[in-house]
């Protein structure tokens, strides 16, 4: 039974704890709405109102289900295919790679599986000719992380891709179509993708938080209409609860039937599997994880400073849907809330004991090596005579084999990360992949090295300085012979970079890679430098 004095004391405790302003949170049970409630305050500043149930917040990523239910709801339709190439939608469209667009589909644009790398800027046009701008002029020009098909990537350009299409082959703009197929029918009210209308409503502002961890409030309202589909809805819990009830009870909402239940059934189901002991994966928008013998389906959000929670239970009928405004150090506290609620609602099995085999430890100096992703992040396998470990984050993390092609590795919190490992024969291993946080996997590829590269920190200099994208900022300092990496994005936090060549760095965000006047991070996210 759900103690509610229990729950909003452990809310309250989750807020101080990681300094959130506001919280909003629903609860869906048996397919019914059982609790909505807002916490703190929707600003810091004067002015300030106190959250509601209604507040609307940014919800990030957690738009991109929104998306593909349009979507399916075109497929059912008959105006869209999942597995047609998209070439045959637009011909006039290349990838960088010559030949690739005809392997890419709906499917894999959805289940980001097409190779296209992430990229997120919160700021840009503001007509609704940008997502289509977007397509010709960035879309096209991106790198390719890996051949279509071979591998999951997180993708934002990906579902911007599968929304530009959904708006061509409509015949409508993307906010139009989203109205008409998802909103209207569910009747979130308050859902939108116009500022203008969302600030007639009370709305929850981003704060920025600094190393020193003191507030303020993010004044630079995101908006770009090139990444709508993938990260730019507004949403109320009231109104994402709608939503899920439709995902919980096989695509109906009140009298209508909004979704085909096989349809809604494909978008669970997961069609990229990630490393785990169980089916853990990723569907059509939506990743799925097992949790003490339940299947939780969801996606969350990250967006300025706005965080979104959005997981449900399709076997019990229940949801449960958190929305904040500052998100730097919120992730574990919105996952303990989250376990707290089903624990709570649900007759759930004690958690399996971890299981632990025996290595086959003639494997494990293939592993050894420094790893990179294509999109972000970095990892070092490292062996310590008979103890092989995940450096993530600069900590070292012992792993423990769980079966022959998967090991665990122990976080401080007492949960595991899975790790495994993409190996030919008795060749290194090509590529680590990490389940990061249930239901999100990264893949990274081994980083060549040259051993006989010797670094030279007097040659750094030229690259210290400040770093602007349309995303965030950069800072770059040295520190003796360290160079030091930091970004509001990251909480402000100096993170060590080590060099690989005397133009790369490794740090554990992913690859820094210098050029005259500019720094990347992975192959899409680019930064110019505006200060030495």
């Amino acid at each position: 039974m759900l103690n509610l004095i229990e729950l909003e004391a452990l809310v309250a405790a989750a807020m101080e704890s990681a300094k959130v302003p506001g919280v909003a949170l629903a609860i869906v049970h048996e397919r019914q709405l059982i609790y909505a409630r807002g916490f703190g305050v929707t600003s810091i500043e004067e002015g300030g109102l106190p959250v509601t149930p209604g507040t609307i917040f940014r919800i990030g990523s957690t738009t991109k289900p929104l998306t593909s239910t349009a979507i399916m709801s075109m497929v059912s339709a008959g105006q869209l295919e999942l597995d047609t190439p998209i070439d045959e939608v637009l011909p006039d469209l290349q990838l960088s790679v010559p030949g690739a667009i005809s392997q890419v589909t709906l499917r894999k644009l959805l289940t980001h599986t097409a190779a296209l790398p992430t990229a997120a800027e919160h700021y840009g046009s503001r007509e609704a000719a940008g997502l289509r701008e977007s397509v010709y002029k960035d879309i096209a020009t991106y790198p390719l992380i890996a051949p279509v098909g071979k591998m999951w990537s997180y993708s934002n350009p990906g579902i911007n891709l599968a929304g530009y299409i959904a708006e061509l082959v409509s015949g409508k703009t993307y906010t139009q179509l989203m109205q008409e197929l998802v909103f209207d029918p569910l009747e979130m009210k308050r859902t939108t993708f116009d500022p203008t209308i969302a600030m007639t409503y009370p709305l929850a502002q981003s704060h920025n938080m600094d190393a020193q961890g003191n507030l303020s409030v993010d004044h630079h309202y995101a908006d770009n209409t090139m990444h709508y589909p993938s990260g730019f809805a507004m949403s109320t819990v009231l109104d994402l609860a709608n939503f899920a009830i439709m995902h919980l009870n096989g695509g109906k909402f009140g009298d209508r039937q909004v979704l085909a239940p096989e349809l809604v059934a494909e978008m669970h189901a997961p069609h990229a599997k990630f490393p785990s002991l169980t089916d853990d994966g990723y569907g059509l928008t939506l990743s799925s994880h097992n949790y003490r013998g339940v299947r939780v389906v969801g996606h969350g959000g990250r967006i300025s400073s706005f965080a979104s929670g959005f997981d449900f239970v399709p076997e019990t009928g229940t949801a449960v849907i958190m929305l904040a405004n500052n998100a730097a150090l919120w992730g574990k506290q919105e996952e303990k809330i989250l376990y707290y609620i089903l624990d709570a609602l649900l007759d759930l099995p004690e958690p399996e004991p971890v299981p632990v085999i025996e290595p086959d430890r003639t494997r494990w100096d293939h592993y050894v090596g420094t790893y990179v992703g294509a999109n972000s992040g970095a990892a070092d396998i490292t062996r310590d005579g008979d103890t092989l470990s995940l450096v993530w984050q600069g900590q070292p993390l012992p792993l423990h084999a769980a079966r022959p092609d998967l090991y665990l590795a122990q976080v401080p919190d007492g949960t595991h990360m899975a790790v495994s490992f993409t190996q030919s024969g008795d060749a290194p291993a090509e590529a680590v992949s990490v389940v990061v946080v249930p239901g999100h996997s990264v893949t990274l590829d081994r980083l060549p090295i040259d051993p006989t590269f010797q670094p030279d920190p007097t040659q750094w200099t030229d690259f210290v300085g400040t770093y602007d994208s349309p995303l965030t900022k950069l800072i770059i300092r040295m520190e003796g012979d360290q160079m030091l990496v930091s970004s509001p994005l990251f909480g402000g936090v100096e993170m060590p970079a080590r060099p690989v060549d005397a133009n790369r760095f490794v740090f554990p965000v992913g690859l820094l890679t210098f050029t005259p006047g500019a720094v990347s991070i992975g192959v899409a996210v680019r930064f110019t430098k505006v200060t030495s």
